[in-house]
């Protein structure tokens, strides 16, 4: 319940920056203020970690509460993001200040994804793949289910994606319905496109067979905990058939809509998909420094791809089969 209520009060937070990023394209009252609350949690984010590197050094945090080599690399990655939320500031207030014209860094709405990405990549994702094993010891990957991922766990974390993506292309600002639709790349698909992403799915399940030997080869210790991981809230065995397609729909239209919504919808027409796919990749930190993520990266590409060619429906029908596909194998095929 505490990580649904944390989830519900993060999306507020970030819906509200985004309405203003939006308005801030028509308002300099707006901008302003955008700018001041960007400022202040630079800054907030830099004090915390500072105070965290302090209490890492002194020897003040018990080590069975929070283990010494994680607070180190907590500590560090919430200064760096900081510090790179203070430099994305500059921009903004020069133009502000008349010293610059627009750029690309100071657009508002650009301003406040890049700035999202270096908060989200360094403070959450960083610290998840990074400080993996540690952070698997003292069960923070459970997401405190204790089990199988619930409907409403599901819900929780993937519909915040799609309220972000939705507002941050400035739905009710900028945007009705149809436009906004349009913006986050969403239309029809003929036949000839719905067997290109049929055949997408084929291959990237074969390809992600070839990704888990070499990761089972290469990191085998890695590769259990992960495993352990995946078996907990992933894995359908146990369930009847029945319940088991619709665990499998549940993962994988869940989680494509609520991704491919906010990634190759609403950021990837603004970052391109290289950066994309970097933060993508780096949100799947339940996979640790292990070589998935490079497969992850290689397959967000892929979606990219497909976005760009098509629209973010072939992008979605194509992580909603990926998952359901990989969800059912294990169902049918495993021991």
């Amino acid at each position: 319940m505490q990580n649904v209520l944390a989830l519900l009060a993060v999306t507020v937070f970030v819906g509200a920056l985004a309405l203003l990023a939006q308005w801030s394209r028509k308002s300099r009252g707006a901008e302003i203020s955008l700018w001041v609350t960007l400022l202040f949690v630079s800054l907030l984010v830099l004090g915390a970690g500072a105070l965290l590197g302090a209490a890492r050094l002194s020897g003040t945090v018990p080590a069975g509460t929070y283990p010494p080599g994680l607070l180190t690399i907590t500590a560090g990655a919430i200064v760096a993001a900081g510090l790179i939320g203070l430099a994305l500031c500059v921009p903004t207030l020069l133009k502000i200040v008349g010293r610059r014209p627009a750029t690309f860094f100071s657009d508002p709405p650009i301003f406040l994804a890049l700035w999202l990405f270096a908060m989200v990549l360094l403070t959450n994702n960083l610290i998840g793949i990074l400080g993996f094993g540690q952070l698997e010891e003292i069960g923070a990957f459970s997401l405190g289910t204790g089990g199988r991922l619930p409907v409403g766990m599901v819900l929780a974390t993937q519909l915040p994606f799609v309220a972000v993506a939705i507002l941050g292309v400035g739905a009710g600002i900028r945007r009705g319905l149809r436009p906004t639709l349009a913006r986050l790349g969403y239309g029809p698909l003929n036949p000839r496109q719905l067997g290109i992403v049929a055949a997408f799915v084929v291959v990237a399940f074969a390809l992600s067979l070839g990704a888990d030997f070499l990761f089972r080869q290469l990191q085998p210790g890695l590769y259990r905990e992960v495993g352990e991981i995946s078996g907990t809230l992933f894995d359908p065995r146990g369930l009847g058939l029945v319940p088991a397609v619709l665990f499998a729909l549940l993962i994988g239209v869940g989680a494509g809509l609520g991704e491919e919504t906010l990634f190759r919808g609403a950021v990837q027409p603004a970052l391109g998909i290289l950066p994309t796919s970097v933060l993508f990749a780096s949100m799947h930190v339940q996979y640790g420094p292990s070589l998935l993520l490079g497969y992850i990266f290689i397959l967000s590409i892929g979606l990219g791809y497909l976005r760009r060619r098509f629209n973010t429906t072939a992008s979605f029908l194509a992580h909603a089969g990926y998952n359901f596909v990989g969800v059912m194998a294990a169902y049918l095929f495993s021991a």
